[in-house]
């Protein structure tokens, strides 16, 4: 496994990178803190740090210790009232993250103390430092790779995998295009990619203060072309992919940006939209839908998992555990320590930061 210290940095002074293994015991885990809000509105007004009390556990309840959990363009479109599958108010935020079982209900059967677990849907609730749970609201993953990694694998690098697996039968040699391709998505998509011998095309955003270094850094990573949206744009750009028509096309920016993606698709392939982060429409030429007879699909991870049985999505994460410990898949990252919520916020949605900010629980 890569050295982590190359991979994470951290968001402050006291910081520790890898979580112990050690076992907490009961009485010293007699409440929690949870960022909580009552009500949608923007997340610095709205979020609330609360303690609550921890009761005893019963029947197949588990006592989770959190570990780490991100902070995602998701979490802030829930807290806002704007995501696909609102939360009951009051709830807590944090739709991802990793933890490890504290103690274990008499009656459970398929957890034990001291095992890695992240939350079995987004409801849950991660930016917390505990949580009691039913013993299947969580499921198990291995420990053999950074806890910050383990918080991050459940929606950002599956939807990287399922939409590179789900809509078309990629093979060695083929082409992938993707728009937003700096983002955490898009660099798995990348890794994934070409740790298959399939080919990318790669769009970031033409005012991206950092634009040589991000495109260096996407190239490093397998990228095979990697522009700006605005060269996405131009003959030159139509002359250098003319004998690469992608197989898939996969768009979060929409707007212009998801325009270059389908006139790079060539005949009856796909374009798959999971995200809209221009909220701009999308707008496809007509020549692309009859002359070429792409195929237009949407994807939601949320959706995936609810139509997915456990066992399917275990051996999913099972395979992007495997590619992170070999080092096929790298994911930039901060750490910040939980007690510095409000300014990790603030630095997940500055422009100049390129790393996926992750709350570490202690």
């Amino acid at each position: 496994l890569m050295s982590s210290s190359s991979l994470l940095r951290p968001f402050g002074r006291n910081l520790r990178i890898a979580a112990g293994r050690r076992v907490v015991s009961r009485a010293a885990s007699t409440e929690a803190k949870v960022l909580r809000f009552h009500k949608n509105g923007n997340p610095s007004r709205v979020l609330a740090l609360e303690t609550e009390a921890l009761p005893a556990l019963t029947g197949s309840q588990v006592l989770m210790r959190v570990l780490a959990a991100p902070i995602n363009p998701a979490d802030f479109n829930s807290i806002q009232g704007n995501y696909g599958k609102q939360k009951t108010l009051p709830a807590i935020a944090g739709l991802e993250g990793c933890g490890i079982i504290e103690a274990v209900g008499p009656n459970v059967q398929n957890l034990k103390v001291n095992q890695r677990v992240i939350p079995a849907t987004p409801e849950l609730g991660m930016w917390r430092t505990h949580a009691i749970c039913g013993e299947n609201d969580v499921i198990p993953v291995g420990d053999n790779i950074p806890v910050e990694y383990s918080a991050t694998l459940s929606v950002n690098p599956c939807t990287a995998l399922r939409m590179l697996e789900d809509f078309e039968q990629l093979k060695a040699g083929d082409v992938v295009v993707q728009n937003g391709a700096n983002s955490m998505v898009g660099q798995a998509v990348i890794q994934i990619a070409a740790a298959r011998g399939i080919k990318t095309i790669n769009l970031v955003r033409k005012e991206n203060h950092m634009l040589a270094e991000t495109i260096e850094h996407l190239k490093a990573l397998g990228g095979t072309v990697v522009v700006d949206d605005g060269y996405a744009a131009t003959n030159a750009m139509r002359t250098l992919v003319a004998d690469m028509p992608a197989k898939l096309g996969l768009n979060c920016v929409g707007g212009a940006s998801a325009t270059d993606v389908s006139r790079m698709i060539g005949d009856n392939g796909t374009m798959v939209t999971y995200g809209a982060m221009s909220r701009g429409p999308l707008p496809v030429a007509a020549s692309s839908l009859i002359f070429r007879n792409i195929t237009l699909k949407g994807f939601w991870m949320t959706r995936w998992v609810e139509q997915h049985s456990r066992e399917e999505r275990k051996a999913m994460l099972a395979t992007l555990e495997q590619m992170i410990h070999k080092g096929q898949l790298k994911l930039q990252m901060h750490s910040a320590p939980f007690n510095m919520w409000q300014e990790a916020l603030d630095r997940s949605t500055d422009i100049t930061n390129k790393r996926k900010i992750v709350l570490k629980m202690e």
